[in-house]
């Protein structure tokens, strides 16, 4: 991305770094499928500015499971996602925080289902459209995921930020 240190993703002032910007996707991806983590743990690079570009987590959940996740605004990777366990796994395709297909398989690797979806754009119109009515109507509480669950994962990145070392401006980094 952008190594402009005036660009948003580079800016602390702007609520810079590639946790907010890409790995709030992977972060809450994972609670919708495992639930609030019990433990979480980051490791990350800082650019010049003090923002992120580079974080990696790894989040115990419920039952022991585990949930893995990596944002960078660096480097490009896959930019897939992967739900892995012991029967089987589900690839989600490129770009997967959009309207993306996936591939199920078993645990020989064998394809059990794939599907494409038939959406024109990028698919977020469905989002913008949901927030529109809700605001319409003056519930602040989704169906999908709820109000309190977006503020617990703000609560899970704030914890991440603390461990890699992200301040924003007007925060005080004696509170982390």
């Amino acid at each position: 991305m952008d190594e402009d240190p005036e660009h948003r993703i580079n800016s602390l002032a702007l609520g810079g770094g590639a946790l907010l910007d890409l790995g709030v996707y992977p972060v809450s991806l994972a609670w919708s499928i495992l639930g609030a983590p019990e433990s979480v743990q980051a490791s990350g690079r800082l650019g010049p500015t003090g923002a992120d570009t580079d974080v990696a987590v790894v989040m115990r959940h419920a039952g022991d499971a585990l949930s893995t996740l990596m944002a960078s605004s660096r480097a490009a990777g896959h930019n897939t996602a992967h739900i892995v366990g012991t029967t089987g796994r589900i690839d989600i395709d490129r770009v997967w925080f959009t309207s993306a297909g996936f591939t199920h398989y078993d645990a020989a690797g064998a394809v059990v289902e794939e599907f494409t979806p038939d959406i024109q754009g990028r698919g977020m119109q469905f989002q913008a459209i949901a927030a529109e009515e809700y605001v319409a109507c003056g519930n602040f509480d989704g169906e999908l995921i709820t109000l309190t669950d977006s503020v617990e994962i703000m609560g899970t990145l704030d914890e991440i930020r603390r461990q890699i070392g992200v301040v924003y401006p007007g925060e005080d980094p004696s509170l982390g």
